[in-house]
């Protein structure tokens, strides 16, 4: 007999390792595929689908996690596979840059707030957004780091695909005027 994905989840909730590493068998395939396709996004991305997936596991595990839904499980492993890129894109550029060394032109004066990755710049970008509305900065996640399709987001969330679309125009307004200002 085959145990339900909301039994799973209320296991896992629970404590019951067991029951974390079922969920996460079961949603693995699922996981692989949208971390495949984040990373396509991002060119010259050293991280493999596998190690994203896996780091991403590992940050989900570390922590007492009391999901609550599938929905649940979604947002957290989005900021999740959000915080590994960010730390892999961040440590790339530590070493690719010269670590602590600062970044100055020609003329010796410094850049401030120079990001060689685009990534970066939406992390913080995101976060602004975040302190704007947090509803906004977690559609944002759902579709830029998990990968689900505004249909998968407004049933997790409850709303309908058009108030998705909608919210996802503005957010993604916010965030191309945040990272223009950062430039």
């Amino acid at each position: 007999m085959q145990e339900s994905l909301a039994s799973i989840l209320a296991r896992a909730s629970d404590g019951d390792g067991d029951a974390r590493n079922r969920l996460f068998e079961l949603l693995y395939a699922d996981l692989r595929r949208r971390a495949h396709r984040e990373l396509a996004q991002h060119a010259g991305n050293t991280l493999s689908t596998t190690a994203l997936v896996h780091e991403t596991y590992l940050k989900l595990v570390d922590k007492d996690l009391r999901l609550e839904s599938r929905a649940h499980f979604y947002r957290l492993a989005a900021r999740a596979m959000r915080q590994v890129l960010i730390d892999h894109v961040r440590g790339r550029e530590s070493i690719k840059r010269g670590g602590d060394l600062a970044v100055t032109t020609l003329h010796g004066n410094e850049i401030e707030g120079a990001d060689q990755f685009p990534l970066i710049a939406l992390d913080r970008a995101l976060e602004e957004l975040n302190a704007f509305d947090a509803n906004l900065a977690e559609l944002t996640e759902l579709h830029v780091f998990a990968g689900l399709e505004f249909a998968e987001i407004a049933a997790l969330l409850g709303s309908s695909e058009r108030s998705v679309y909608r919210d996802w125009r503005l957010a993604r307004i916010f965030l191309r005027k945040c990272m223009a200002e950062a430039e």
